[in-house]
């Protein structure tokens, strides 16, 4: 006599359960979790970045040369330039030496309050700053107008400060009896 199981016999040549549905759910739930995780990291991402509006991000209109000559009444306006020479935001015509540093290197330009008078202050990088270093390490030894390095900014001279030592650590400060409007016109000047 056989014995009988509590179970029944298996079944051969039938249909295993069908799990064609079950695989594609789980398919489509992979791929939403991969996609909101794609998503979160964009979101994350463009949320670190500074807006392209950010004036301090990149200033990079400004560029940094060596004054030449400088001759007073030269430019019909202050904005035009000419044959080499560069008009100032003053009227002054700058015969002006080649880019040494441009705006690629500075990381800040701020107008600043220091000790009760108004300065511009720019932070360079690593790079910026020792090439900086040298190119006012070099200017101060020389006379005037040798001495002075214009601030251009499309093509136009907003300042032309005389160096009188090396400057280093990458921090320069633009100071000539500003009034705040005044540091605050050329910092946003230097921006571009």
């Amino acid at each position: 006599m056989a014995q009988q199981t509590p179970y029944p016999p298996p079944q051969y040549g039938s249909s295993p359960q069908k799990r064609g549905p079950l695989i594609v759910v789980g398919a489509l739930v992979l791929v939403l979790l991969v996609l909101l995780g794609v998503l979160v990291l964009l979101v994350l991402r463009t949320g670190n970045e500074a807006p392209d509006s950010a004036p301090a991000s990149a200033p990079k209109a400004v560029e940094f040369r060596r004054v030449v000559k400088v001759a007073p009444g030269g430019c019909a306006s202050p904005a035009s330039s000419s044959g080499g020479v560069v008009c100032g935001a003053d009227g002054m015509a700058y015969t002006l030496g080649t880019v040494e540093l441009d705006g690629k290197h500075v990381s800040e330009v701020a107008a600043r309050d220091s000790n009760g008078s108004w300065v511009v202050a720019l932070e360079l990088d690593d790079e910026g700053g020792r090439l900086f270093e040298q190119l006012t390490a070099e200017l101060a030894k020389q006379s005037p107008p040798a001495n002075q390095l214009a601030i251009v900014v499309d093509d136009r001279v907003v300042s032309a400060p005389t160096v009188m030592s090396a400057i280093t650590g990458g921090e320069v400060e633009i100071s000539s009896g500003f009034t705040q409007q005044d540091a605050e016109k050329l910092a946003a000047d230097i921006r571009g």
